[in-house]
């Protein structure tokens, strides 16, 4: 499954289970169910502390604790909303959990969420059919960036959620995701993708152009960003796309799209540009980048023009508003143009 989801193959790990559902419950085809889970850090890792249900009506239809299976190194309370005192006497388990979720709800629901594939690992739980508001609506910025679920609720519900210093609710969040998820049904697929990630794409532009592309990317950019005439390649980091890359460079295509992420990665980790030129990383970066572009040069085709971008801007600091829709519009156009300045390098190898 793309986007990070567990995949098919995670079925045959004794330690997952698969959502079956209830057989005998009836329903309507394909009834949607809203999963929201809060979790805290363990000697092991991040664990499931507390998980809530919400149907189509909006209601919560199962709320609970959970007991962790190892020692809690940090409850994460400002998030969770976990404190010590909150998991006394709970003895709810994780097993319990998945019982309780297959035996309320029918085999053939789908599963509604924001960046559900989180929640899913956590609860190492398989399901194929599911909504993520993380990738049906966009954050504005460019498809390898996800809207907060924050961020999202105040755009297209005028709604303020995660507001407490005591943690999130997840009945809160779950409802949320329901309610843009039957938004997005109701205003179509387009609905909550900007512009700069579906119209503005190139491979639109190729197309009207009729020309063939060959464009290898993540796979949650190559899905939104690649339509007509392109051939697309989904690669989950850079060591990948550059072999990619180099197996497709024959092909009878009239134009090569690889997008590297180790400098961008380092870009972000920092708040200033004190921080990126400071990097642990950043020289090894820089060689991977330059390597690839000389591997990538030797085995063009002459005549070829060869572009080598970076796409990003330093954009750091966090914005803050308050104002009206046009405003943070306006801001937010602000911000978009900044994100998309960078660096342009254009060679023709004669």
């Amino acid at each position: 499954m793309a986007h990070e989801y567990p995949p098919e193959t995670q079925k045959q790990d004794p330690l997952w289970k698969e959502f079956t559902g209830n057989i005998s419950i009836k329903s309507k085809e394909f009834p949607l169910f809203a999963i929201d889970c809060e979790m805290c850090k363990t000697t092991e890792g991040m664990e499931v502390t507390q998980i809530a249900v919400v149907d189509e009506t909006l209601n919560t239809v199962y709320k609970t604790y959970i007991k962790p299976k190892n020692e809690i190194v940090d409850y994460l309370t400002m998030y969770s909303g976990i404190t010590p005192a909150i998991l006394v006497g709970v003895t709810t388990t994780l097993n319990d959990v998945i019982k309780h979720i297959n035996n309320i709800l029918p085999p053939q629901a789908i599963f509604v969420g924001h960046s559900l594939e989180n929640d899913l690992r956590a609860l190492r739980l398989y399901h194929d059919k599911v909504l993520d508001t993380a990738v049906l609506y966009s954050s504005g910025k460019g498809a390898s960036f996800k809207p907060s679920l924050r961020f999202l609720a105040s755009r297209y519900l005028k709604a303020r959620i995660q507001c407490s210093t005591e943690g999130h609710d997840p009945s809160e969040d779950a409802v949320t995701c329901m309610r843009l998820i039957k938004l997005k049904v109701k205003n179509g697929p387009k609905f909550g993708i900007s512009i700069s990630a579906s119209e503005n794409s190139l491979s639109i532009y190729l197309t009207r152009q009729k020309k063939t592309g060959v464009f290898v990317d993540k796979p949650i950019v190559v899905q939104q960003h690649c339509h007509g005439l392109a051939q697309t390649l989904a690669a989950t980091d850079d060591e990948a796309a550059l072999e990619t890359f180099l197996r497709r460079l024959n092909s009878k295509a009239e134009f090569f799209w690889m997008h590297l992420y180790k400098l961008e990665y380092i870009y972000r980790a920092g708040n200033t540009i004190h921080d990126m030129l400071n990097h642990p990383d950043l020289m090894e970066a820089c060689k991977f980048i330059d390597d690839c572009v000389k591997a990538v040069y030797n085995q063009l085709p002459r005549d070829t023009l060869l572009v080598v971008y970076s796409g990003c801007s330093g954009y750091w600091k966090k914005p803050e508003f308050n104002g009206s829709d046009e405003a943070l519009k306006k801001l937010m156009s602000n911000i978009v143009s900044q994100i998309r300045r960078g660096l342009l390098f254009v060679k023709v190898k004669a």
